[in-house]
């Protein structure tokens, strides 16, 4: 393309007709530009620079803003938004049971139900030294309280309903070889080491036949362990439960109890010996009764133990317990119970024992059960087993029952 002459000359001056309105919008900014004050905008250098920090589902605290002095014209001030707690850790536990249950009821005749429950929990770990836990259980759940409920056999999930509730505030420090944990809706056991190795469908047989020693109950609760050394370990447990609103804790009226364990773990076997005391108070037996068993004064004895045999019977464990009640005749209470080797993907256990404490000259009630227990993936295991209760001398003289148990733990 050819330029004349005349065409350089108007390109020149439209040029300079732009220039005055480029310049007048250029002079607000330099007048702006004047009022920043640079030395104020250095003194920020100062500050650290804070490294990215990953953040997952697993964490509700992280150190972004921590040990960060910030400068402005005022004497240094440091804080630290996560020095409360340097990791609080969420563990969410969603199970699903489906079952069904068969009872000869003498004046029905015979009564079946099929029951599909699930429970779901929300366990909050927060540590402040290292050394410590603090423990907050939130759950929810729609078992059935009553006892032909299977899922109150199997001691699966929670009568509360459907409305996310408290259910366990617990706080635990180590001072050494010595651990000590304290808190509400907890069991005086909750330290023991124990010596069973059998991880149980139903609720009784899975108390390894010492429910009321080395698996006491609780409410307001301290348990405490011991490590002595050499396999070792001592355990020590004091619980309370008001029977009512003005009895308070540890009182003529109140549920309380305590309860005491030497336990030894070799290479392959284990064993511990058990001692509780239980007052059930002046008018409170109902209480007594609901938060650790019994409804009457008692002194129990338990031991058990296991022995790992590693053949196609993996291990064994038994237990028993021997109460001696303030009123009555002594009480007996014992247990059986195996697991096997890896069997496809997952292990069997079989166990036997008495479906409660019996008195001397009473016949026992025995409870059986089978299951097949299994892992999915690593965050879901499933349990398939069947149990046969033996009640006699009740409106249900027998109970047998099935459930198929899923959890998911994320």
């Amino acid at each position: 393309m050819t330029y004349t002459c005349e065409d350089t000359v108007m390109k020149f001056f439209s040029q300079l007709l732009v220039a005055p309105a480029a310049l007048g919008l250029l002079a607000p900014l330099s007048a702006n530009a004047s009022e920043v004050n640079i030395s104020e905008i250095a003194s920020y250098s100062d500050i650290d620079l804070v490294e990215e920090e990953i953040f997952d589902h697993n964490s509700f605290s992280n150190s972004l803003a921590t040990n960060s002095p910030i400068e402005a014209n005022v004497s240094p001030v440091t804080f630290e938004a996560g020095g409360f707690s340097e990791t609080t850790v969420a563990t969410q536990t969603a199970q699903f049971l489906l079952s069904g249950a068969s009872g000869d009821i003498e004046t029905v005749g015979d009564e079946e139900s099929f029951q599909a429950n699930y429970y779901y929990s929300l366990s909050l770990d927060s540590s402040f030294n290292g050394e410590d836990n603090l423990n907050v259980v939130l759950e929810a759940g729609n078992t059935g309280s009553a006892g032909t409920y299977t899922g109150t056999i199997l001691d699966f999930g929670t009568t509360g309903g459907d409305t996310l509730t408290v259910a366990d505030v617990n706080y635990t420090r180590s001072f050494g070889d010595l651990t000590v944990q304290f808190g509400d809706s907890l069991d005086a056991s909750s330290q023991f080491t124990g010596a069973c190795a059998y991880s149980g469908f139903t609720d009784q047989l899975a108390d390894c036949g010492t429910g009321l020693t080395a698996g006491l109950g609780g409410d307001v609760t301290l348990s405490t362990s011991y490590d002595i050394g050499n396999g070792f370990v001592a355990g020590f447990g004091l619980t309370g439960a008001e029977g009512a609103s003005t009895d308070g804790l540890f009182t003529k009226e109140s549920v309380d109890a305590y309860a005491a364990q030497i336990a030894y773990a070799a290479d392959s076997y284990g064993l511990a010996v058990s001692y509780s005391n239980i007052d059930s108070g002046t008018d409170s037996s109902s209480a007594s009764s609901a938060l650790i068993g019994v409804g009457e004064d008692h002194t129990i004895w338990g031991l058990n133990g296991y022995y790992t045999l590693g053949g196609v019977i993996e291990n064994l464990s038994v237990g028993y317990e021997i109460g001696n009640p303030k009123t009555g005749k002594d009480t007996t209470n014992w247990f059986a119970g195996v697991t096997t080797q890896e069997v496809g993907p997952g292990t069997i256990g079989v166990a036997i024992g008495t479906a409660a404490h019996t008195t001397e000259d009473a016949e026992q009630n025995l409870m059986y059960e089978v299951s097949y227990n299994w892992t999915v993936n690593d965050a879901t295991s499933m349990s398939l087993g069947g149990f046969y209760k033996g009640q006699k001398d009740t409106a249900i003289e027998a109970l047998t029952g099935v459930g198929l148990t899923t959890t998911f733990s994320f």
